[in-house]
């Protein structure tokens, strides 16, 4: 695998070689853009991007759909082969985690993000178009596929999530995130200590750099580091003299400033068509941002990433959440691991894992270790499910059937409880919601057949695979 661009524009090049992208001319801002990327969604249609948008000078665009699907998009974005099957990328991607070396960013005197710097009253953040997304939105989200970029005051070690933005005023913003997230972490420490948050956010940038973002980088190690990992040489930044933090010398928009302990100051946010496929929180009062510095490029490009019920809501291929579990179970030394897939909202709350048994209770150990190691948000874990190695775990077809002819309900199945979810869980009750209680089970499913009587299971109807390759070269025209 190899990833040749350099930042979001060399990227656009690659889609639009590879018949990747369609572009949308005199586009609304307001519901619109939505709607057409609800429509391209629902049809698995490629990148679009959006220019001359209503009531906004030509060149200022938005890359919408450039990263999770469809497959070929995915790939194209991580330099991935056609010729590389599914699970083998998943495979890959496992090894990567387990010789993983950082990469870490370096730092550059200047880079084309410093084209246009706006200071004080200059600054005015609707000179962007960012759209009204969903039609019940709360206001108009300049960060859907966006970089939040903040430092732990304890070590130092700089953070990069994505969550949602809100414009509020020409300089100010609200943003939100779920409880557990590294970034609300580190904000929660400076305002405990009574100070603002330094933070900067981009709004358009490498697409590696946002990819990293949306993975389970473990807490100490920076997604700058792993993204350049990935890439294969570091990533190029600029250190922002208002706050000190990095900012991707490339990036399309970036803004620096700072965050008030929202005890302090706060505004009401929301609601937002979220990724879960609802309207699932309720309007809040969020902590701001002060923008005190916008950085922007020449014609800038918003990368937006709305999502809607017919988005698969991150990777087809779920390289971001798959082989974690796989090297996290290899972590804790469980055996006979043969493949790990996963599905749901956000491509990570079903989670299936493909073992070969070895040992009484090996499924249900595996099962338990894989659902304790989301570290919470975002609806990670809800259902982990341990099929034979019999089954292909990318093959839901294969999963629903193990589900259906594998599984003793009353002893195959358990439930881990007390877990952290999300607010953004719909399924959260709401006397739990009301006192911000976001715990919620874990299921645990062995859909394998059980160890002490395996040989003993009825036999599968399946003609031997030699005698399927030779009928099928003497009859291939009935499948051409």
């Amino acid at each position: 695998m190899s990833v040749e661009y350099d930042d979001l524009r060399g990227y656009i090049e690659v889609l639009e070689a590879s018949g990747c992208l369609k572009k949308v001319e005199n586009a609304d801002w307001n519901v619109e853009i939505g709607a057409i990327c609800e429509m391209n969604s629902e049809r698995k249609g490629n990148a679009l991007l959006f220019d001359k948008i209503k009531g906004y000078p030509e060149g200022y665009r938005i890359l919408t759909n450039f990263l999770f699907q469809p497959k070929k998009v995915q790939r194209l974005a991580f330099g991935i082969p056609d010729s590389m099957s599914d699970n083998d990328i998943i495979f890959d991607w496992k090894d990567k985690l387990v010789n993983y070396r950082p990469i870490p960013p370096v730092v550059v005197d200047s880079g084309p993000v410093m084209e246009n710097i706006q200071t004080g009253d200059d600054i005015d953040m609707f000179k962007f178009p960012a759209p009204f997304w969903h039609i019940h939105d709360g206001g108009r989200y300049i960060g859907t596929g966006d970089l939040n970029i903040n430092r732990d005051p304890d070590t130092g070690y700089v953070n990069i999530g994505t969550y949602r933005v809100m414009i509020h005023e020409k300089n100010m913003l609200s943003y939100y995130m779920s409880p557990g997230a590294h970034g609300q972490i580190i904000r929660e420490k400076y305002w405990q200590q009574g100070k603002d948050c330094p933070v900067v956010l981009c709004f358009g940038q490498d697409p590696m750099i946002f990819a990293a973002s949306t993975m389970q980088i473990p807490w100490g190690q920076s997604e700058y580091d792993f993204a350049g990992y990935i890439k294969g040489r570091p990533i190029k930044v600029i250190i922002d003299e208002v706050t000190g933090l990095p900012i991707p010398a490339a990036a399309e928009i970036a803004i620096a400033g700072f965050a008030p302990p929202p005890d302090k100051e706060n505004r009401l946010e929301g609601p937002f068509g979220e990724w879960t496929g609802y309207y699932a929180s309720e309007p809040y009062n969020r902590p701001l941002i002060h923008v005190e510095k916008v950085y922007h490029r020449n014609n800038p490009i918003i990368t937006g990433a709305p999502l809607n019920k017919f988005e698969p809501a991150w990777y087809e291929i779920p390289i971001h959440y798959a082989p974690n579990i796989w090297e996290r179970l290899l972590a804790f030394g469980m055996p006979g691991i043969k493949g790990v897939w996963s599905y749901g909202r956000g491509g990570r709350t079903i989670a299936v894992i493909s073992i070969n048994q070895s040992y009484l209770g090996h499924a249900r150990a595996v099962g338990t270790i894989a659902a304790m190691i989301p570290r919470g948000a975002a609806m990670s874990g809800k259902y982990t499910i341990v099929v034979d190695d019999d089954i292909d775990p990318s093959n839901w077809d294969e999963v629903a059937w193990a589900l259906s002819s594998r599984v003793e309900p009353e002893t195959q199945i358990d439930i881990l409880r007390g877990h952290l979810n999300t607010p953004l869980d719909p399924a959260v009750p709401p006397n739990r919601r009301a006192r911000q209680d976001y715990t919620m089970g874990r299921v645990v499913i062995d859909a394998c057949r059980p160890f002490n009587w395996r040989h003993e299971y009825s036999e599968v109807i399946s003609y031997p695979a030699e005698v399927k390759k030779q009928l099928g070269e003497k009859f291939a025209y009935l499948w051409q």
